[in-house]
């Protein structure tokens, strides 16, 4: 089976767009492991270039049009208790479901995803066992997992995401131009 690695942080709104793209790929069969991500104190991305962040928001507007996605200011930043519950709800067969929900509150709806509350009534929405998953989320179910999940980013290189990896291959993104096409990540994935 073909398999596709989307390195991503909820705090990135390249990463939302990036997961549309993902669940296109997922529908056609290929297996999408989640791998939360947080910049590391040592990375060394490359700079972005002057006008970047006006540019940004301009293609951010664009694509947004074009997709008919949501896409509005978070109330928050912290995103790790996210990602670890992330690879809790990767335990219970949820991680696509759980990613996309996360997604789409944090960056649609401006619920505060550093909320454990709001984890688990996206995990309940999801079939999972709510209380269940509030226990094992607060005893720390999924750091370890989440924690491995930085380790092979570093391995890795990643230094930018959304970041795809199939295999050996790999696209990182540094800028917004180079946000792959459906069409790219097939490629990927051959």
């Amino acid at each position: 089976m073909k398999r596709l690695d989307f390195h991503f942080d909820y705090s990135c709104p390249w990463c939302y767009i990036g997961a549309f793209t993902v669940r296109e790929l997922a529908a056609e069969g290929v297996d999408i492991a989640y791998h939360g991500w947080k910049m590391p104190p040592n990375a060394n991305p490359p700079a972005k270039p002057d006008g970047y962040r006006e540019g940004a928001t301009a293609r951010l507007r664009e694509l947004r049009t074009e997709m008919n996605v949501i896409v509005s200011s978070p109330v928050q930043s912290e995103t790790e208790l996210a990602l670890v519950a992330t690879k809790l709800a990767d335990e219970y067969g949820q991680a696509a479901g759980f990613v996309e929900r996360v997604f789409r509150a944090h960056w649609a709806e401006k619920k505060d995803i550093s909320n454990a509350s709001v984890l688990v009534a996206i995990a309940e929405e999801l079939g999972v066992n709510g209380e269940e998953f509030h226990v094992r989320l607060a005893d720390g179910a999924g750091r370890a997992a989440y924690e491995a999940d930085l380790a092979i980013a570093a391995a890795r290189n990643i230094d930018s995401i959304p970041s795809y990896l199939s295999g050996d291959a790999q696209i990182i993104i540094h800028h917004y131009n180079d946000m792959p096409s459906l069409e790219a990540l097939r490629e990927l994935v051959k």
